[in-house]
């Protein structure tokens, strides 16, 4: 019975240490500097917004956001965001082990280019032959979602930034909304936690093979 305690054991601590090393998904949303501290503009705060009623309904989870009241043109305090005008909407985020990729679903008025850490993962749609009647023609805009691959090697281990370039080109309203996820593995041991994990599965190792040889019973 000792025998079989100890095996039991040592399964045991194998099993919690392999619950560990499970992967969890990681949610980016949406949702304003107030209710997530890793989001902000180059503006200041990011905002909830009440949004154009021309617009596609908010992504599950998110809102649309922008740093003032852009969106409802009916909305008290509405503000018009001259054309030309270029905010950049930061989302940054950590993950605890090396990331295996993900992906993220985007809307915008009127057009926005996405970047992870630096690299473009989709750029503004053309200017040229672009009518803008309520966002963008084609490309990432406010009537459809965009879903964006975030490849696992543009993803690293720690402190990550998703970076919506949004474009105001035609007037009126002005917003952005994205809703996704990264998996982000569990982080590999430390050095003592592997060396226990070592010596378990060698007690293991050693304890099977003294069973055969002295044919001890369950």
């Amino acid at each position: 019975m000792k025998a079989k305690a100890l095996g039991g054991a040592l399964l045991l601590f194998l099993l919690l240490f392999v619950a560990r090393m499970n992967a969890e998904t990681i949610q980016l949303s949406s949702v304003g500097t107030a209710t997530d501290a890793g989001q902000y503009n180059s503006n200041g705060n990011t905002i909830a917004i009440a949004p154009n009623s021309l617009w596609a309904g908010a992504l599950s989870g998110s809102s649309w956001v922008s740093f003032g009241q852009t969106g409802n043109t009916s909305n008290p305090g509405f503000s018009v965001v001259p054309n030309g005008t270029v905010v950049s909407f930061f989302d940054v985020f950590n993950l605890s082990g090396i990331p295996s990729g993900g992906k993220i679903t985007v809307m915008a008025d009127d057009a926005a280019t996405v970047i992870l850490n630096g690299i473009t993962l989709m750029a503004e749609a053309p200017i040229s032959g672009n009518t803008y009647r309520i966002c963008s023609d084609f490309g990432l805009g406010c009537r459809a979602p965009t879903v964006i691959d975030l490849p696992a090697s543009d993803l690293h281990q720690g402190s990550n930034t998703l970076d919506f370039e949004v474009a105001q080109r035609n007037g009126v309203s002005f917003g952005l909304d994205y809703s996704g996820y990264v998996i982000d593995p569990v982080v590999a041991p430390e050095p003592s936690t592997a060396m226990l994990l070592g010596l378990g599965l060698l007690a293991m190792a050693a304890f099977g093979a003294s069973r055969k040889s002295v044919n001890i019973p369950a």
